[in-house]
């Protein structure tokens, strides 16, 4: 049967804030705090597209949404804070932000992207 419309906007409501409870507050300046507060708009003006592009019902969108929101999340625990301090160093070095996550939160967000894709591809079918 599935969840409803409304049930999948609470949940990436909930997802949202979830995303921005944890990776906001640990960014270390306020333009890369603003940058990772807009990045779920980014995300959702990519599933308003799918929707009215490919023709997507709601409810997959905003699961497919809400997966993706907390993937990221849940890649970096454990990393926030060595990401933090490349993000800075890179910062006051002048350099590019290019090679700031440390490889073992990029194979955790990697793998929590894959997972999560392939739940919302589960749930959504």
């Amino acid at each position: 049967m599935g969840l409803g419309v409304v049930s999948w906007w609470w949940i990436a409501i909930l997802a949202t804030a979830l995303f921005w409870a944890v990776l906001v507050p640990g960014m270390p300046t306020r333009t890369h705090r603003i940058s990772m507060a807009l990045a779920p708009a980014a995300m959702a003006l990519f599933g308003v597209g799918s929707h009215y592009v490919k023709h997507l019902d709601t409810a997959v969108v905003l699961a497919m949404y809400s997966f993706a929101v907390v993937s990221f999340p849940v890649g970096m625990i454990g990393h926030r804070r060595e990401f933090a301090r490349r993000l800075a160093e890179a910062e006051r070095r002048g350099e590019t932000e290019q090679n700031t996550w440390p490889p073992a939160m990029m194979a955790q967000v990697f793998v929590s992207l894959a997972v999560c894709g392939t739940a919302a591809i589960w749930v959504t079918r």
